[in-house]
C-alpha cells in the first residue's frame, strides 16, 4: 500500500492526526493512508505546501532561489504542474489529476543562472484527483544536508529503522535496547507524539504488510498495526532466534525481507537467515559459512553476503530459488562491519570494516560479482575510510554517499564519494554535529541521518537530517 493523498469529493473531510496508542494511533495511521488529506472547504484547488523544515534561510542563502518548478513523476514520466517565483510556500495544482495512480511530487528551485539550489520530493502517493488535496513537500539546499520539520520524541544512539506502508519511518532499538517506538510521518513531514512501547525490545525486526515481526533472543512476536493484535510466532524448523537476533534486515517495503544473523556485530558467528515474505510467511535459509560482522545487500533480488569469516568463501549469494546459498570464488574475508552497496548486477562496492587481528580499518574497494575464478576485492587507490559504523548509499550513477563514525570521538561524518576519475571524497557538515547517529534510506529515496548526541552539550540530537544530492 502506498501513502495516500486521496480526496473523496463531496464527502465530509476529517482532519487526521497522530493520536496516542491508547486512542488507537495505528488505527489513525491507517486512516491517514485511506482517507482524504483535505481542507475544511470542498471543490477547491489542491495545493502543494512547501516547507524548508528547520532551515529558515534555505531560500535566501547565496545563491538565492529565484523560481520553483513543481513536477509530478510517474515512473519515468514527468508532468510540469507549475512554475512560480521563489520563495514559495503553497502552490496550487488545480482540481484535475490522475485517478487511481501512484506518483511522487518533486520541487526544484533555481537561482538567477538557472542552477539548481533547492530540491525536494514526496514519498509515493496514491492519487484520486487533486481536488482539495493538501500535499506537504520538504525542500533542502542541493548538495548538502537539511533538517526536516519536527523533532523526535526519544533520545537514540545507533537506532534501527524500518519503513511501513512506503511512507512511515519507524525507529526503535539501538544501544540502549529500548522498546520505545518513534514514528516519523513522511507524507505529512512531522514526528508523531509519544507512543507506548512495542511489545518487546526489537533485537531485529521486519515488516510484512501491516504487521511487524519483532525478534529477541528467545522468541518472536507479530504485531499488527491495523488491529493492535500481537501473536507468538512458530519459527521455521532449524531456526534459532538467538542465532539471528541483532542481524540487519535487508529488503524494501512490499518485497521479501531478510534478517541476516551474520551481519550482527556481537555474539557467535552464525549461518542462519530468516526470509520474511510479503504474505508474512517465514522461511529458513542457511549460509555455507557461519559469519559475524558480515555485509549484506541485494543483487538482482538475491541476497549477497560478504566477509565476516576467516574461513570459507569470501562471499556467497542466494540461489535462484531463494532457498540456499552458492559460494562465490573470493578468498575468505575476516573483516567485520564493512558497508556495502550494489551498483549493478556485477558490481558491489565496500567501505570500512576492521580486521579482527590487526584492528586495521579498510578503505573503499570493489567486487566483480561476475568473476568466475581467482577473484579478489580490488582496493580503490587513495580512498581510505577510517571510520566505524559505515553505511554506503548510491545517490547517482557516479556518486555514493558514505556515512561513518570516528572510532575515537564517535562523531558522525557524511561524505560523497566520486566513482569517476579521482575518486574524490568530500565531507558535508551536519547541521547538528552529533555522535552515535544512524543513517538510513528513507521512503522518498533520500538518505537520512538521525539520533545520537549533540557534540555541543551531549544532549539528544532530535532532528532528522536529509542529504539532497547536487544535480
Amino acid at each position: 500500500m502506498f501513502a495516500s493523498m486521496t480526496l473523496i469529493s463531496r464527502v465530509k473531510c476529517r482532519r487526521l492526526s497522530f493520536s496516542s496508542w491508547t486512542r488507537g494511533f495505528f488505527g489513525g495511521l491507517l486512516g491517514l493512508l485511506s482517507l482524504p488529506a483535505c481542507k475544511d472547504t470542498y471543490l477547491t484547488d489542491g495545493v502543494v505546501v512547501l516547507t524548508t523544515g528547520q532551515e529558515a534561510d534555505a531560500w535566501t542563502v547565496e545563491p538565492s532561489a529565484q523560481n520553483v518548478l513543481l513536477e509530478m513523476v510517474q515512473d519515468t514520466k514527468r508532468t510540469t504542474l507549475a512554475k512560480v517565483a521563489a520563495p514559495a510556500t503553497e502552490i496550487s495544482i488545480g482540481t484535475d489529476g490522475p485517478n487511481g495512480e501512484v506518483a511522487t511530487f518533486e520541487a526544484t528551485a533555481f537561482d538567477s543562472d538557472a542552477n539548481v539550489v533547492l530540491k525536494g520530493a514526496t514519498v509515493p502517493l496514491g492519487i484520486y484527483g487533486f481536488e482539495s488535496a493538501e500535499i506537504t513537500l520538504f525542500m533542502g539546499r542541493a548538495g548538502g544536508v537539511s533538517r526536516a520539520p519536527g523533532n523526535l520524541v526519544f533520545p537514540w544512539r545507533h537506532p534501527q529503522m524500518a519503513v511501513l506502508y512506503h511512507g512511515y519511518l519507524l525507529i526503535s532499538g539501538g544501544d540502549d535496547a529500548s522498546a520505545n517506538l518513534e514514528v516519523y510521518n513522511m507524507p505529512r513531514w512531522g514526528a508523531a507524539p509519544q507512543q507506548a512501547p512495542l511489545p518487546k525490545v526489537p533485537g531485529s525486526w521486519a515488516i510484512s504488510g501491516s504487521k511487524m515481526l519483532i525478534i529477541d533472543q528467545t522468541s518472536a512476536t507479530w504485531f499488527d498495526f491495523s488491529t493492535y493484535v500481537k501473536s507468538d510466532v512458530t519459527p521455521p524448523v532449524e531456526l534459532a532466534y538467538g542465532d539471528i537476533v541483532g542481524g540487519e534486515t535487508i529488503g524494501a517495503p512490499g518485497d521479501p525481507q531478510y534478517i541476516v544473523g551474520a551481519t550482527r556485530s556481537k555474539g557467535e558467528p552464525t549461518d542462519q537467515v530468516l526470509r520474511v515474505d510479503p504474505d508474512a510467511t517465514l522461511h529458513f535459509m542457511k549460509l555455507k559459512t557461519p559469519r559475524l560482522g558480515a555485509s549484506a545487500a541485494l543483487v538482482d533480488g538475491q541476497l549477497l553476503v560478504v566477509g565476516g569469516s576467516a574461513t570459507g568463501a569470501g562471499a556467497e549469494v542466494a540461489n535462484s530459488a531463494d532457498t540456499a546459498f552458492v559460494e562465490l570464488p573470493f578468498p575468505s574475508d575476516a573483516r567485520l562491519g564493512a558497508a556495502i552497496v550494489v551498483k549493478d548486477s556485477s558490481t558491489a562496492i565496500l567501505a570500512g570494516g576492521h580486521d579482527p587481528e590487526s584492528d586495521e580499518i579498510a578503505g573503499f574497494r570493489t567486487m566483480d560479482l561476475s568473476c568466475s575464478e581467482d577473484c579478489s576485492q580490488a582496493p580503490i587507490e587513495g580512498a581510505d575510510f577510517a571510520f566505524v559504523y559505515p553505511r554506503l548509499f548510491s545517490v547517482s550513477e557516479n556518486q555514493l554517499l558514505a556515512v561513518g563514525e570516528d572510532p575515537k570521538t564517535a562523531e558522525t561524518h557524511v561524505f560523497t564519494f566520486d566513482l569517476g576519475l579521482g575518486h574524490e571524497l568530500n565531507e558535508f557538515a551536519l547541521r547538528t554535529p552529533r555522535s552515535g547517529a544512524s543513517a538510513f534510506l528513507l521512503p522518498n529515496g533520500q538518505v537520512g541521518v538521525l539520533g545520537g548526541s549533540t557534540l555541543a552539550d551531549e544532549t539528544p540530537a532530535s532532528s532528522i537530517e536529509l542529504f539532497f544530492p547536487a544535480p
